[in-house]
């Protein structure tokens, strides 16, 4: 973490500490830059002060113009922390956000993006069928082999297929989703990609088996 992150996760983040932060961050040679700082110092904050986090985000979508990348991750950045303290709405609403600052040809920023409003729409309904779901689902499993192999990408996809198969009445590939799904939840469970992530030493381990999620699955039977 730089001292520019530090200072602000440590002092807050009041109207006088942002005009300090501010002059920290002209060392910064640009927009996009100095709103990366604000996704960094944000991310450090622990989630009860989410709120606090989002804030900081905000401020530097609105101090520091810049491209269509850096908006659509501030957004994408506001709805992962909401994600992570359990505001389903609020990160949803901010997924949307990020949607609209999309252009039409930033179709795979839009796949893999209906991935995140998908989830956050099934934490929304409990888990219960809508035609909206289905369009995201449609849009989020075109997306390319290599992202879909990571095992929260797949889970995703089987929780989403495993709901509209039920709706739909289709019970053999209810069940195929729902084996799926639940082979992924196992502790242990190596994922598709691990071999190349291993080359790296990283680990691709899942986390988007919620409780909201897993008591669904739970209610389930097949």
């Amino acid at each position: 973490m730089t001292k520019i992150e530090e200072f602000v996760i440590q002092t807050g983040i009041t109207e006088e500490d942002l005009k300090e932060y501010e002059k920290l961050l002209r060392r910064v040679c640009s927009n996009g830059g100095r709103r990366q700082h604000c996704w960094s110092a944000a991310a450090a904050f622990p989630p009860h002060r989410t709120e606090e986090a989002v804030s900081l985000i905000r401020w530097g979508l609105e101090q520091y113009p810049d491209s269509w990348y850096s908006t659509y991750m501030s957004y994408y950045m506001i709805g992962q922390l909401y994600e992570r303290s359990g505001k389903w709405q609020a990160a949803h609403n901010a997924y949307l956000m990020a949607d609209d600052a999309l252009g039409e040809e930033q179709t795979a920023y839009r796949k893999t993006l209906s991935g995140d409003l998908l989830w956050t729409l099934l934490h929304m309904d409990s888990f219960q069928y809508s035609d909206k779901l289905r369009a995201y689902y449609d849009s989020f499993r075109k997306i390319d082999d290599f992202h879909a192999a990571f095992v929260n990408c797949a889970f995703r996809l089987a929780v989403a297929e495993l709901v509209i198969a039920l709706h739909d009445g289709d019970g053999k590939k209810a069940k195929k989703a729902y084996d799926e799904a639940m082979t992924m939840a196992r502790p242990g469970f190596v994922s598709r990609i691990q071999g190349i992530l291993d080359r790296h030493r990283a680990t691709d381990k899942l986390k988007a088996n919620t409780k909201e999620c897993a008591q669904f699955l739970k209610s389930v039977r097949m």
